[in-house]
Parts: structure tokens; sequence; C-alpha cells
């Protein structure tokens, strides 16, 4: 599927790019992780080595998740525009994990980028999604639920 992807908007960049970032490196660091690469290059957010192997993290913010995610909204929604995150990892596909963080930075969804597929890449609809926007759509059941300490 061709995604639609919305224009940029650099006043929202600005003020959640750094802090999901931060709150991400937090999670990953508990984990055992080392920080390889956290500069912006337009690919991973972060890129990190565990056990010797190299891990791929994108990290976004849903700002209207406040505190315990309402059961009501069954999936998470990835953008479309993360597409190009799989086709550039697709040969290390299981080290790609995408984090959804909640507004506080103090929760996140985790997914495998090997959920990442063509079938979960859907349209969709709301009052605030610009029409044809596409995204992945996770069955939040199927995410692992992370707490950033």
């Amino acid at each position: 599927m061709n995604t639609y992807t919305r224009p940029f908007r650099k006043e929202v960049y600005d003020r959640v790019d750094e802090p999901s970032k931060q709150a991400l490196i937090k999670h990953l660091e508990a984990e055992g992780h080392t920080i390889i690469n956290s500069e912006e290059d337009y690919y991973a957010d972060v890129t990190s080595e565990k056990d010797n192997v190299i891990y791929f993290s994108e990290v976004e913010r849903k700002g209207q998740w406040d505190n315990d995610w309402p059961p009501h909204w069954r999936e998470l929604r990835i953008p479309g525009r993360k597409k190009r995150l799989v086709e550039k990892y697709k040969d290390q596909v299981d080290n790609l994990n995408f984090y959804v963080l909640n507004r506080h930075y103090d929760k996140a969804w985790k997914v495998n980028g090997t959920q990442m597929t063509e079938g979960a890449l859907k349209k969709a609809f709301g009052p605030r999604i610009p029409d044809g926007e596409t995204f992945y759509h996770i069955p939040y059941t199927e995410a692992e639920l992370i707490k950033i300490a």
C-alpha cells in the first residue's frame, strides 16, 4: 500500500522529540543497552547494543494517551511513514522496535518490527487525521506495555 504522510509539523517535533528520545534511552539503559547513536539522521531514533546485538528503536508520543490506556482504543496506530524504517532495516527487522509513549513519558507500548506488515498498514479515520493518512494498525493486546522508571 502506498503511504500518505501528513506534512511535517516542526513545532510538534521540536516539543516532543528530545523528551521522547530521552525517555526511550532511559528505558533502554535500564534494560542493559549501551547507546551507540541518538543523533538525528532520519533513520532510527536510537541505535543501541545489548549482548553483542545491535538494536534500532523508533519512538513516537501519543499526546492523547494520559494515564491508563483506554480499552476502547483497541489498537496502536503507528504512522505509515515509518515504512521507510521497516524497509531500511528489513534484514534486521527482528532488532527493530517501535515505542509509543504516553503524554507523561512514563509508559510506552513496544511493537517489534516484525509486526509492521503490509497487512497492518491501512488508512485511518478520525477528527484529527488528515483524509487518507495511513497507519500501521497493531492491536494493543499484541504489544508489550513498558513502564519507564
